[in-house]
């Protein structure tokens, strides 16, 4: 019986630890001022081939959904200041 508190206590600190890695292997801190606008970050992904479809700002980088050449599904993130690809993702293309 008291095995179960225990196992949720860990189960969560697991979860919370989970979140902020993936967040840390995104994108570095930088301050907003430095970030480079939202219309350099389209430009950037479409030059890359992308069909950006939304950007939004997300755990410290640019975040953007839309298709690949393949017209697969795809997110991408951008670093904020350079606007280079910091962690391409197809796992969009496995939800069709």
């Amino acid at each position: 019986m008291r095995l179960l508190p225990s196992l949720l206590i860990a189960v969560s600190a697991l979860g919370l630890t989970m979140s902020a890695a993936n967040a840390a292997d995104k994108c570095p801190y930088h301050p907003r001022d430095k970030w480079i606008p939202i219309d350099q970050a389209i430009s950037k992904a479409e030059a890359l081939g992308y069909d950006v479809r939304d950007v939004e700002a997300d755990d410290g980088c640019w975040e953007v959904e839309g298709y690949d050449r393949n017209g697969a599904k795809v997110k991408v993130y951008l670093d904020p200041v350079s606007g280079e690809v910091v962690k391409p993702s197809s796992w969009l293309s496995r939800l069709r």
